[in-house]
């Protein structure tokens, strides 16, 4: 296959995926039909399995991408922080900036999580080094002094990420102007209500404003 017939079938692609992710987010994974994306995109059905074996595959390759060109990378960046109070005020902030820029999350991590098969299985474990890094981050922080010992890190992981995924539910993606208010907000609850020591607390919302 020629180079130029490459990006002639990955652009269409990625248009059939970008069709189908509108109608996921307007109607649901489950109640988007194949007939619904093949009109969306203007394609017809053997064009559709063309390039998708079936919804399912479609909905894991746009989880995949996802994953591949925003979660990897914000996974890296955060790995490369040695410091847990650091680290973790950078993973509140840039995931909930993550999480107001991308209103196909809404549909990936929700929808994604009631998919039981090997390909979602490989999804799961790419959400789970997030947690794990968040999970762990708790765990420094305890050993610190930072955070109160009697607090569960599991519970403290899911917690904040099960807040800060919630924004897809009520934000408002057309006022994207005010994510970094949002990402502050979030940023300031939590650390608030993770720290009893008024002291630290006020040192470290002074640290946390020169990142």
């Amino acid at each position: 296959m020629s180079t130029k017939q490459e990006d002639k079938n990955t652009t269409k692609k990625e248009e059939i995926l970008q069709s189908a992710m509108e109608l996921f987010l307007e109607k649901g994974y489950s109640a988007t039909s194949t007939n619904d994306i093949c009109a969306a995109a203007k394609i017809n059905k053997p064009t559709l399995y063309y390039y998708f074996k079936s919804k399912r595959q479609l909905f894991f390759e746009s989880h995949s991408k996802h994953i591949q060109d925003v979660l990897r990378p914000y996974l890296a960046r955060v790995a490369l922080i040695e410091d847990p109070w650091e680290r973790l005020t950078f993973i509140v902030r840039e995931f909930t900036k993550i999480v107001c820029h991308s209103p196909e999350l809404r549909v990936l991590t929700h929808e994604s999580m009631s998919i039981k098969d090997d390909y979602f299985e490989q999804i799961r474990k790419e959400w789970k080094k997030h947690y794990l890094l968040l999970h762990n981050t708790i765990a420094q922080l305890q050993s610190t002094g930072t955070i109160p010992p009697d607090l569960k890190p599991s519970w403290v992981a899911l917690l904040i990420l099960g807040m800060i995924t919630w924004i897809t539910f009520w934000f408002d993606y057309d006022r994207k102007k005010y994510m970094d208010d949002i990402a502050e907000t979030a940023l300031r609850l939590i650390l608030f209500g993770l720290t009893d020591r008024k002291g630290s607390f006020a040192v470290n919302l002074e640290e946390m404003g020169k990142g």
